[in-house]
């Protein structure tokens, strides 16, 4: 039978080993899902944007360019907080931005949604769980469009940058022997959008020589890499 300070010196080990576990989950909390889309007034995002331009008629014509997104101000409308984001381009570093676009951007607690020209369409939704889907076009009149993760908490790098902790957001990934359509969207944890590609593909029906051998016809394809952000380590 156990004496009461032995029962002391126990009850004592007990606590420590609760409060070292407590400490030690303090110290490295579960990040929050939130944080792959980060929204605060002067954050800004520059991607190396690669498109190519497929025709049946002309050589294929590869263009390069910079996109700026920056979040110029913020107001509150209904009680959401919304951001206001520009979108520029320019040909090369030496070039001056023009601004081509501004849209809306806000998250809530379970979403976050970009509006670009009054069309609402939902990036993210959380929490993230790679079973869930979702239709970006919910709150717009676009056909149904459904979005899904892949590879959540999984380092990506992009050029000479290396995230430790990103996920994928895949679209249409679809390959036949007609055509090929792909969408992906990777964010990286307090930086947000880090690499997207898109793929809108026709292949040459046109001949027996070409058919189901995916020799592309027409279409596009387009990169962006982010190069530069207020948010880089």
């Amino acid at each position: 039978m156990l004496k009461k300070s032995g029962l002391k010196t126990i009850s004592l080990l007990i606590l420590l080993s609760i409060c070292g576990a407590c400490q030690q989950d303090s110290a490295n909390p579960e990040p929050a899902d939130s944080t792959y889309f980060p929204l605060q007034t002067g954050d800004y995002w520059i991607y190396q944007v690669t498109q190519e331009n497929y025709s049946p008629t002309n050589p294929t014509i590869t263009q390069t360019f910079q996109i700026q997104d920056k979040i110029s101000s913020s107001y509150t409308k209904d009680g959401q907080l919304f951001f206001l984001m520009e979108e520029s381009t320019r040909t090369s570093e030496q070039a001056a931005w023009q601004v081509s676009s501004i849209r809306s951007v806000y998250r809530s607690l379970t979403e976050a949604v970009s509006v670009d020209n009054n069309v609402p369409v939902v990036r993210l939704v959380f929490p993230i769980a790679l079973t869930d889907s979702w239709n970006t076009n919910l709150y717009n009149a676009n056909p149904d469009t459904l979005l899904h993760y892949q590879d959540n908490g999984r380092p990506f790098s992009v050029g000479s940058l290396t995230f430790d902790r990103t996920v994928s957001v895949v679209g249409a990934n679809d390959s036949t022997l007609i055509n090929l359509a792909k969408n992906r969207w990777v964010y990286a944890q307090n930086v947000g959008l880090i690499f997207r590609e898109n793929a809108s593909l026709a292949y040459c029906q046109s001949t027996p020589d070409c058919i189901g051998k995916a020799m592309i016809e027409s279409g596009t394809t387009q990169k962006w890499e982010l190069i530069a952000s207020n948010r880089l380590p």
